[in-house]
């Protein structure tokens, strides 16, 4: 049929549904398209251009929908692309397709661009700021991790993280590992860790949880550990030491894709070295432990989706009931 706007906004859609090129491999397959004759590419939007350029080319187009609409029953827009009629997803150009100005009353003018509204008071960077102080580096013979300061100087992390009371000994955690506002180190503050005076971990949930040598609250303060809520469409934020280096916050793109009373599945971003993160909604309240992330299952499907994951608070707290942990009793 040749390229058209419907191919162009389609094109645009993979590139969201399917980032990575292995992510388009089972789809063009499922589309009988020969995978030889295509140059797939690193960049999204250029490797489902090539894609759909075959598609065009061998009349294919179609069974690449159907074969996109098994993965994604509930997008709307495949079905439109599928009928030629994904015509409209761009918006307007300001200045070309419509003039900034405008006799439009000035109730008009200013909406909320999507379902949820993103505006946050001001003081919200106050209390994240707050929130990251109890936050650590936990540096470890042959690897690095996070974790964070609760009450009565426990410090919480994964178990694949710290799965023993030897693994703790021998961790050193680094307070206030992170660049200055001029871009400059500040001077981390390190604590061990004392087992003999309280340890727990779970394998099945992957949490840790020892007490700090030393009165780290004091200075570092403590994230409140609680019951809470968290459902898919809303917004997750994760202070973290990716990939080990200095304390940085995720925040760009945080949607919750699943939820259930176990884990929190997200799209906030992470590296290797944030697991054991705090991951916080939007009111800043402790609603998950980040613990993995990549191409995972969301559970009940069988599909692999492209995705970061925490254990939900309750399931550790759930975990935390048999320990001698008064303020666990008082939330529970």
């Amino acid at each position: 049929m040749g390229w058209n706007r419907n191919l162009t906004n389609l094109n645009h859609v993979l590139a969201g549904l399917y980032p990575l090129p292995q992510d388009s491999y089972r789809v063009v397959d499922a589309a009988g398209l020969p995978k030889i004759h295509i140059a797939f590419q690193t960049k999204a939007i250029d490797n489902w251009h090539a894609i759909l350029t075959e598609a065009d080319r061998r009349k294919k187009v179609a069974e690449l929908i159907r074969a996109a609409r098994k993965d994604y029953p509930e997008d709307p827009f495949l079905p439109l692309a599928e009928r030629g009629e994904l015509t409209s997803i761009e918006g307007p150009v300001l200045g070309e397709d419509l003039s900034w100005q405008t006799e439009e009353p000035a109730s008009t003018l200013e909406k909320i661009m999507g379902s949820q509204s993103t505006l946050l008071p001001i003081g919200f960077l106050a209390v994240g700021l707050e929130r990251a102080r109890s936050v650590a580096r936990i540096v470890l013979p042959d690897a690095l991790g996070t974790g964070f300061l609760t009450r009565e100087n426990l410090f919480v992390t994964n178990h694949h993280v710290i799965a023993s009371e030897e693994q703790a000994l021998a961790a050193t955690l680094q307070f206030n590992f992170q660049k200055t506002p001029a871009g400059l180190d500040q001077r981390p503050v390190e604590f061990g860790l004392d087992p003999d005076q309280g340890f727990a971990t779970s394998d099945e949930s992957d949490w840790s949880i020892c007490r700090v040598r030393g009165d780290a609250n004091a200075a570092w303060g403590g994230i409140a550990m609680a019951p809470a809520k968290i459902c898919k469409s809303d917004r997750v934020i994760i202070i973290q030491h990716p990939a080990g280096g200095p304390k940085e916050i995720a925040f760009y793109h945080n949607v919750v894709t699943f939820a259930d009373d176990k884990i929190v599945q997200y799209l906030t971003d992470t590296l290797p070295g944030s697991s054991g993160s705090p991951v916080f909604d939007s009111h800043w309240r402790l609603v998950a432990l980040h613990h993995s992330g990549g191409h995972i299952r969301e559970p009940g499907s069988k599909a692999l989706v492209f995705r970061n994951e925490g254990i939900h608070v309750n399931q550790v707290l759930e975990g935390f009931k048999d320990l001698e942990l008064g303020w666990v009793k008082e939330s529970g």
